[in-house]
């Protein structure tokens, strides 16, 4: 097997990253599943693999990435921290803000800590993930609910 070293891998995850921010999200699963291969100890590409799933919509398939992120290291702060976003955003309320003050109580000065915080701020505030059909494609969409003034 070929070696790679952190710097190399991390290089590979960023092209993966670029291709998710251009929305290019088969070429963006391939750099990811490749860089998986490669390093298949390391969690962070499984991360990125479930944040290229989200991105898509595919809540349940982002989870089962998380899942395995955890399972190689269960200290992987961004793993939970997506985890309770995207079960958030599949309907799991309770099950989300539960992760998310886990995350937050353990990075509260971390950037995983930081976004639990907006994430728990954005659930306390009213924020409701809702599913729209853009052609053909499923993506995460947001409302917020109406508070009546009073």
């Amino acid at each position: 097997m070929i070696s790679f070293d952190r710097y190399n891998i991390a290089v590979m995850v960023e092209a993966g990253f670029i291709y998710l921010g251009m929305q290019h999200f088969p070429e963006a699963k391939k750099v990811f599943e490749g860089v998986v291969t490669l390093a298949p100890d390391d969690d962070i590409p499984l991360v990125a693999l479930g944040n290229a799933e989200f991105c898509q919509g595919n809540f349940k398939k982002a989870q089962r990435h998380y899942e395995e992120a955890l399972e190689l290291n269960p200290k992987s702060i961004f793993a939970k921290v997506y985890m309770g976003e995207a079960l958030f955003f599949e309907g799991k309320r309770d099950e989300a803000i539960e992760v998310l003050k886990a995350v937050k109580t353990k990075d509260a000065k971390g950037a995983a800590g930081g976004f639990a915080t907006v994430l728990l701020n954005a659930i306390h505030d009213g924020f409701v993930p809702k599913m729209i059909k853009n052609s053909e494609k499923k993506v995460p969409h947001a409302t917020k609910k109406k508070v009546s003034k009073r």
